[in-house]
């Protein structure tokens, strides 16, 4: 404990732990702030529409968990490449992560394009809310191949120590895509009101503009990390490729999984009714505003504990970890009274939602709020820790297991032999939690994370 607290007192640690989480947070916190703005245009359409934009939003959390898990791969080389200094390496791993994110992500764009209603038809038969769900995962679908360009490139760079680049630029871009969600889904200065289309046609718009800049201040910024030829042949060699897989399909398997678990549980919430499913939209993107506030720290601490792996300075690395796992429950702890103070004037703002819903949304906060501090120690485990040193295969099984064989399967008998509520449901939901926080500790104890897995 003494060295645990001589970590965090270090003005060297805090200062670097501080320069690369604060830009993450912030650039996190404005996605979800305007992720919230988004679902509050949407929210004065009617409960069907909140329902569908959730609906495909989830299905985008899901592609979006699959291309994190191909860029943290590639997080993962990088930041131990840099570490080690070898700037070369930490090139290689960006290409290998462009390539794979974009061939894992063009099928499932062609699909939901062609075939929208395969997916959404699974949470609900009712025709008003398919219409528009489908309509929005259409034209969302293209602005997958955005993000799976955008997403190496900031890993990349976050590797790095460059977390600023990123947040500067959807400084720019996020309050665009809220721009022009109002003006194409209410109409103004002449367009159309396209209802929940101009909020899909409003992200896609945001998403190009996203990763053109990206692309031109790399270009003229932050040349260290574009890949000369020589460097792409090597990247793309059997040997650097089978390296990266190597870390990339346990992440990709544990993202891709953990995201079709929640896309499971959307379902599960459906079963109950529109207005759950509605509900429970909305409450997701205010606990992705919630979470945003430990993104920062989370991705922080598995750069940080990369550099020193990368170093082969296996002790500093372990008292981070330690560092990381007991102050982010404290920082919870700080934020659950003002979740529960704060939830009712929040609600307020979607005047569209019944009275019912409003209080079992009410219901779901207060009981997210409790739980907040034992889900970040998962969180900061699993992301920030364990895969820092390519412990991907038990962090994987962890929350596979969890989520797969005790959430869901609790959760889904509770809704359709019990007929529980939505608050009653999402505490079963909640029971996994409990169970991976014993793993996740007892894990990290055991050090089998502590390793540089760049080839020697």
């Amino acid at each position: 404990m003494k060295n645990k607290i001589i970590t965090f007192q270090n003005k060297t640690f805090q200062k670097k732990l501080w320069t690369i989480a604060l830009p993450i947070t912030l650039q996190s916190l404005l996605y979800s702030f305007l992720g919230l703005v988004d679902i509050l245009m949407v929210s004065q359409l009617g409960e069907a529409e909140i329902a569908a934009v959730g609906l495909g939003n989830k299905v985008f959390f899901f592609n979006l968990l699959m291309m994190v898990g191909v860029s943290h791969a590639g997080g993962v080389l990088a930041a131990q490449y840099y570490g080690a200094k070898e700037l070369s390496g930490l090139r290689r791993s960006l290409v290998t992560s462009l390539l794979i994110s974009v061939l894992i992500t063009l099928p499932f764009v062609l699909f939901y394009v062609f075939s929208p209603s395969t997916v959404t038809g699974l949470a609900s038969n009712d025709i008003e809310l398919l219409n528009y769900a489908n309509q929005y995962l259409k034209i969302t679908a293209y602005s997958f191949l955005f993000i799976a360009v955008v997403l190496p490139l900031e890993t990349a760079l976050r590797s790095a120590g460059d977390t600023k680049t990123a947040m500067n630029i959807s400084f720019l871009v996020l309050p665009l895509n809220a721009f022009f969600n109002y003006i194409l889904i209410f109409g103004h200065w002449g367009v159309p009101a396209m209802g929940v289309e101009g909020s899909a046609w409003g992200t896609f718009l945001a998403r190009a503009v996203q990763m053109v800049l990206l692309m031109l201040f790399i270009a003229k910024k932050r040349t260290f990390v574009i890949a000369s030829i020589e460097e792409i042949k090597t990247a793309l060699s059997i040997l650097d490729i089978r390296r990266y897989l190597k870390l990339a399909i346990p992440m990709v398997l544990h993202d891709s999984g953990w995201a079709l678990g929640v896309f499971v549980y959307t379902l599960i919430f459906a079963m109950i009714g529109v207005q759950e499913l509605a509900v429970m939209s909305m409450v997701s993107t205010i606990e992705q505003t919630i979470f945003a506030l430990f993104i920062g720290v989370a991705i922080a601490s598995g750069t940080m504990i990369g550099h020193e792996l990368g170093a082969k300075a296996f002790d500093r690395a372990w008292q981070q970890a330690w560092t990381f796992i007991l102050f982010v429950p404290v920082l919870a702890f700080i934020f659950v009274p003002l979740i529960i103070y704060f939830r009712e004037p929040v609600l307020s703002f979607f005047p569209t939602l019944s009275e019912s819903a409003t209080a079992s949304a009410s219901q779901v906060l207060l009981v997210l709020a409790c739980a907040l501090f034992v889900r970040v120690i998962n969180f900061i485990g699993i992301i920030g820790v364990l895969r820092s040193g390519g412990d991907i295969n038990y962090s994987t099984f962890m929350d596979i297991f969890c989520m797969w064989c005790i959430g869901i399967p609790l959760t889904f008998i509770a809704v359709t032999y019990y007929n529980f509520t939505l608050v009653e449901a999402y505490i079963v939901a909640l029971s996994e939690e409990l169970i991976k926080v014993l793993l996740v500790l007892h894990r990290v104890h055991k050090k089998h994370w502590l390793k540089n897995v760049l080839p020697t």
